[in-house]
């Protein structure tokens, strides 16, 4: 018995993944809500092909498992490109998933590289899904460019998760609608295959808490702790309350990732008034599906739930920790 039905969802609950990284770091660094001071993300280290191929080969040999989850900040494109072309050219049956950037060189030619290596799914931030925000963000990358990686990656037959944003500073109730607007199309384009709604936390360590007095927030007064400071509470004077928004926005993508809901209108899912969308019903226009297209997505959708093997009950991960000449796997 499934827990979701939702392939995004059982790829994570009903397999295991041997867990690497292609890089410490991140190689954007730039996105304002993320800790980009700390050593963890701004020190960008990435390793080369041939090495992390290895490190897969090595965990293979020694696990019997082949299903990985590359657990980067945000994978590097031309990096992955070079692992997947070595993943061919070694001529290994693997599967893999990894989190992106929505950015302009996941190109329908690379995303479809990537699936013949074996990439199942991949998960990006969209944030708050409004091009002022998505700048405001330091994200990157505007809607029209995210929407078509997302698009790639459909065609390619590979799974998309979104992250989404709301109660960002500055943002207002027509951007929150708007985005959801934007989500509704996305799903009811086949690009998007799961998202989840998270609310804005300031953290001690993002430019956006440096930046606190640009964006018009005020620092509130947190109790002394004995363990560490990480999480801020703020106010936004005169700034939309984002709490009323989250029940509806949760209940929308809940059903739209079960494929209910797709033509409403977007106000319908809030128990009060909200405005009327301004983002263009057609911003994101349907897919010329294929029929290959549509098998490969089926045939990610099964792979990635492992149909045709025993159910799991529970989810298992390996930990792989490097001692320098080979893995310590550890159940």
């Amino acid at each position: 018995m499934a827990e979701s039905p939702n392939p995004m969802h059982r790829l994570w609950s009903e397999r295991r993944w041997l867990k690497l990284a292609l890089a410490h770091g991140c190689y954007w660094h730039r996105c304002t809500f993320c800790d980009t001071c700390l050593d963890t993300i701004a020190r960008f280290d990435p390793a080369d092909a041939k090495t992390v191929v290895g490190w897969m080969e090595a965990a293979m040999a020694q696990t019997g498992e082949r299903s990985f989850h590359f657990v980067d900040e945000a994978a590097p494109p031309a990096l992955l490109a070079a692992v997947a072309r070595r993943i061919l050219d070694r001529g290994l049956e693997v599967e893999w998933w990894t989190n992106i950037r929505f950015e302009r060189h996941f190109t329908p030619a690379l995303a479809d590289l990537l699936a013949r290596s074996g990439c199942l799914a991949v998960t990006g931030g969209l944030e708050c899904a409004t091009d002022r925000l998505l700048a405001l963000l330091r994200k990157g990358f505007d809607l029209a460019q995210a929407t078509r990686v997302m698009a790639a990656f459909a065609r390619a037959g590979v799974l998309v998760h979104a992250y989404l944003m709301y109660g960002y500073p500055t943002q207002t109730a027509q951007e929150t609608v708007d985005a959801l607007e934007l989500v509704r199309q996305l799903f009811a384009a086949s690009f998007l295959d799961s998202a989840y709604w998270h609310r804005f936390a300031l953290t001690v360590h993002s430019p956006a808490f440096r930046a606190a007095d640009q964006l018009g927030i005020r620092i509130l007064e947190t109790p002394p702790t004995a363990f560490a400071r990480n999480e801020v509470p703020f106010g936004e004077p005169g700034g939309e309350d984002p709490a009323p928004f989250a029940a509806g926005l949760r209940r929308a993508v809940y059903n739209f990732m079960h494929g209910e809901g797709l033509r409403a209108d977007v106000r319908s899912w809030f128990e009060f008034p909200v405005p009327r969308p301004k983002l263009a019903r057609g911003f994101v226009r349907a897919p010329q599906i294929t029929s290959a297209t549509a098998t490969a997505k089926a045939r990610t959708s099964a792979s990635a739930a492992g149909l045709g093997s025993q159910p799991r009950i529970r989810c298992r991960v390996s930990m792989l920790v490097w001692n320098g000449s080979s893995f310590n796997t550890t159940p």
